[in-house]
């Protein structure tokens, strides 16, 4: 009689890459289970603000694209799966101003695997989209294949998915500690003592005091999310409007179209942020901390108001260079950990839950080297 707090596999956190990590484990036939300190579905974290950018030609490096593309294969199978609208096809212009690389690291980036893009200069982008105001001298890249992921539906199919396959999600119960036993795992909560073989750690902005031993070099970043009225809606639906991303002096600024019932043009700062503890962080976004938001997107865009008709505030959890952290515990081979997801991880969640999920159970299995976690530990 196997006993009922054993499990093949726990998953330390239930957000976005857990998610993934638990509908990942259904599929395998495990027998698994979540720990969540909050509802499976919350804005406490680093994926609130109702929608998140998916694209192929990827600025930040072309090792990306072999796994967006299988995160976006996975999105439109957990959408005919679950019978949920999850991905908005609808493009994504990456816009630099002179003397910005942006626009031309995500051109290098379809190059590299051969993804369709389109070379924009400022008056093409304009004759294009109504909305945009972009000097002639801007250069941006047109990724058809991108577009925006609704991300509280796309918790819930995750989960919906996961749990239809067996996977137990346990919500409100923090995991306190946990340790190895012999080739296995020991979690503590509140509630009582799991067991299992494997361990899977997805803390996200949690993640440094989950994996305190380690040391990883993890900085939370407050962030702040607007959403700006417009004098005329209608260039801005997303029909007629791609998301976008854009390096200039301001620095780099990125949006939405008006969709998802939203009442304005959510907008927001990727560079920047202050750094936080999740425990204690400033979940008010204050008037003040709008203006310079509104004053970079106003240079860009036509008709944008200074109204503010919704904000929020969500953390990165920010390595030194940006990228991930996927791999296996070095001191203890039965623990994988993703952390680290620098404010650009949610597209990819499905394909790397996969991917913990894997580094758990198959023994040949092995890290991606560019999110290997050796980089970031410093020699003893």
């Amino acid at each position: 009689m196997v006993p009922s707090s054993y499990y093949e596999v726990i998953v330390l956190g239930g957000g976005t890459m857990g998610s993934g990590a638990a509908w990942e484990l259904g599929k395998r036939g495990v027998r698994a289970l979540v720990l969540e300190q909050f509802g499976h579905v919350h804005a406490l974290g680093s994926h609130g603000g109702q929608t998140r950018i998916i694209r192929h030609a990827y600025a930040e490096s072309p090792t990306y694209v072999p796994i967006v593309r299988r995160a976006d294969d996975l999105w439109v199978a957990l959408e005919a799966e679950t019978g949920t609208k999850l991905l908005h096809r609808i493009g994504c212009l990456d816009l630099a101003a002179p003397g910005y690389d942006h626009a031309r690291a995500a051109r290098r980036s379809a190059e590299e695997w051969g993804s369709p893009f389109e070379w924009l200069d400022g008056a093409e982008v304009r004759r294009r989209f109504a909305a945009w105001t972009v000097p002639d001298e801007y250069e941006a890249c047109f990724d058809p294949r991108a577009g925006f992921l609704e991300v509280e539906p796309a918790l819930r199919a995750m989960g919906q998915a996961a749990r239809g396959l067996g996977v137990t999600i346990r919500e409100h119960e923090p995991a306190r500690s946990w340790r190895t036993d012999g080739d296995g795992v020991v979690v503590e909560t509140d509630r009582g003592t799991y067991t299992a073989d494997r361990l899977i750690v997805t803390a996200g902005a949690w993640a440094g005091p989950m994996l305190a031993g380690l040391g990883l070099p993890l900085t939370v970043l407050r962030k702040t999310v607007w959403w700006f009225a417009v004098d005329d809606p209608a260039p801005y639906d997303e029909t007629r409007f791609p998301v976008w991303i854009a390096a200039s002096d301001a620095g780099e600024i990125y949006g939405f179209p008006i969709a998802c019932g939203e009442a304005g043009l959510k907008v927001a700062e990727h560079s920047g942020g202050q750094p936080s503890d999740p425990e204690t962080v400033d979940r008010e976004a204050r008037d003040e901390e709008a203006a310079p938001i509104y004053a970079a997107a106003s240079r860009l865009l036509r008709g944008l108001r200074p109204t503010v008709t919704r904000r929020t505030v969500c953390l990165y959890t920010m390595t030194p260079d940006t990228d991930f952290v996927v791999d296996r515990h070095p001191e203890h081979p039965q623990v994988a950990l993703g952390a680290g997801f620098s404010g650009h991880g949610f597209k990819f969640a499905p394909a790397i839950g996969q991917d913990l999920v894997a580094l758990a159970l198959d023994a040949d299995a092995a890290p991606h080297p560019h999110l290997a976690l050796t980089r970031l530990l410093t020699p003893a």
